[in-house]
């Protein structure tokens, strides 16, 4: 079988969980080597509209509900190792499928430039989405955040190049022969392999860039057309104010017990209710959790976090719950049904 095309059939069968072994195989393989193919094969991929859209919704609804777990009396119980096992494979493939269908034209949006597609990432939702650049490193989208990048050079090319409007945390991986740039309006930021956080707010033009680990250089323009610039290490930040034209770096000020949002943490939970584990939470990672309905507190939490993010937390609590949570700012908003009362 040509591994440059895969049937319809076949991906709703990996979807659904009904490949063999044989075909996840197969289907991996055309997943590993998709990045190289040309943008020209979309089209043969997906020959017949109706078969797009059908596959597409699939994903839509995996996406929405990635990964369905059983519950006990009234809770859940999951390791976030397990978790990570069990939907990486999902998320990467989903993602990865969504990036490619999106290039062909279907929802995502780009513009020519030099002759190479521009992708548009849009985080839409009221939630964090992490999306997986081909080069291997990881954008975890805030609410209204917006990612640039062309994904057919992007690996080829010497620098390896986004544009971010909003606010995004980003895990590079590491390669010393393929610099990492994050362009904003105002500011860029180059790395070699880290994570930091940037935060760009053209309304506000207030422009902010804090590292979590590595080293990151910071520059902005000068009033005299030269350049400014700092380099940061873990647990400092960088600011530009465009009506000042300053740029101005800092040591955050740690909180005992407190990381920021983007700082992993290693957390136990022992049949806590909901409203337990959410204010552990509040006061680890520094935000304002409220849960929408009251019977979520009815439900018990048995889970085990190791090293994971509060985006990744939050993302493994709704998925065990069959719930959803919403962000703006440091404030969130978990909702669901909720459980029976706890006997």
């Amino acid at each position: 079988m040509n591994q440059n095309f895969i049937s319809p059939e076949l991906l709703e069968r990996y979807l659904s969980g009904t490949c063999t072994e044989d075909e996840i195989l197969l289907v991996e393989r055309w997943y590993a080597g998709i990045h190289k193919a040309d943008a020209d094969h979309a089209s043969q991929l997906f020959n017949q509209q109706e078969h797009f859209k059908k596959v597409q919704n699939m994903i839509t609804v995996q996406a929405d509900g990635e990964v369905r777990l059983l519950p006990r009396a009234n809770g859940l119980s999951i390791t976030s190792r397990t978790l990570r096992y069990a939907a990486a494979a999902v998320i990467l493939m989903l993602s990865g499928l969504l990036t490619y269908f999106y290039l062909s034209g279907s929802q995502m949006r780009g513009t020519l430039i030099s002759g190479v597609q521009e992708t548009t990432i849009r985080n839409g939702t009221k939630k964090i989405v992490r999306h997986h650049l081909p080069d291997g490193s990881s954008v975890w989208l805030n609410p209204q955040a917006t990612l640039y990048y062309n994904a057919q050079t992007f690996t080829l090319v010497e620098t390896r190049e986004v544009r971010i409007e909003g606010e995004a945390f980003f895990d590079v991986t590491k390669d010393p022969l393929h610099p990492f740039l994050v362009k904003t309006q105002a500011v860029v930021v180059k790395v070699l392999g880290t994570s930091f956080n940037v935060k760009a707010d053209p309304a506000t033009q207030r422009y902010v860039v804090a590292v979590v680990s590595g080293k990151v250089n910071v520059s902005a323009p000068d009033n005299n057309t030269s350049k400014k610039q700092v380099v940061l290490l873990p647990s400092q930040q960088a600011v530009f104010e465009v009506a000042t034209g300053t740029l101005s770096a800092s040591t955050l000020v740690p909180v005992a017990e407190r990381v920021e949002t983007w700082q992993p943490a290693s957390l136990t939970f022992e049949d806590e209710k909901l409203g337990e584990v959410a204010q552990r939470l509040q006061s680890r990672f520094g935000v304002q959790i409220r849960l929408d309905n009251n019977k979520l507190n009815n439900c018990l939490v048995k889970a085990t976090f190791e090293n994971n993010r509060l985006p990744e937390i939050l993302e493994t609590l709704t998925q065990m719950l069959n719930a959803s949570y919403e962000m703006d700012g440091n404030n969130i908003l978990i909702k669901g049904e909720g459980c029976e009362s706890a006997i």
